[in-house]
């Protein structure tokens, strides 16, 4: 169970069962592969692993990576609902958008949410740094094999971090 109520969780909107507050508790304090089936709510349990890594590391952000865009648009609506800040702060990025107007972006969010072909260009173009970054969750976390982006992303994440922690979700 987490040990404190989160300030930056929006209860009103979803009363995490035990076993999501369980999972999330020790999510909080290692790196954590979720593996439940779909419709169980790994993606309320990353938001409360967001929101108490964000209450910690108060100048942190947080990234959310989703391999298609239509899966990215779906976390930027829960996750603004979920959390208790600027809906503003919770920023989808994609390719479609351009290099220079994703930098802006990048300065505003407080949730970044991408696809992991983008982040990996700009951070591998120095268009953004992970070092600020107190969470990345891979969403689909079982494409994270071999070359996909997701494992690069997952290297230069631990060497640039500041206080790194990794969350992955899958339902296989």
């Amino acid at each position: 169970m987490m040990e404190i109520k989160l300030k930056l969780f929006n209860y009103d909107k979803a009363k995490p069962r035990l076993y999501q507050e369980t999972i999330a508790a020790t999510a909080v304090r290692r790196n954590t592969l979720v593996v439940l089936p779909t419709g169980l709510g790994k993606t309320l349990i990353a938001a409360l692993v967001a929101a108490y890594r964000l209450q910690k590391y108060p100048t942190s952000k947080v990234l959310i990576l989703a391999p298609t865009r239509p899966l990215c648009a779906q976390h930027q609506k829960t996750f603004q609902s979920l959390l208790k800040i600027e809906p503003e702060s919770v920023v989808l990025v994609t390719g479609k958008i351009r290099p220079m107007n994703r930098v802006k972006l990048y300065e505003k969010a407080k949730v970044l949410i991408s696809t992991p072909q983008c982040i990996r260009n700009d951070v591998e173009r120095n268009l953004l740094s992970l070092r600020d970054f107190s969470l990345v969750c891979f969403d689909e976390a079982h494409r994270c094999v071999k070359n996909y982006d997701y494992t690069h992303i997952a290297r230069m994440y631990l060497q640039q971090s500041s206080f790194p922690l990794i969350l992955g979700l899958t339902a296989s």
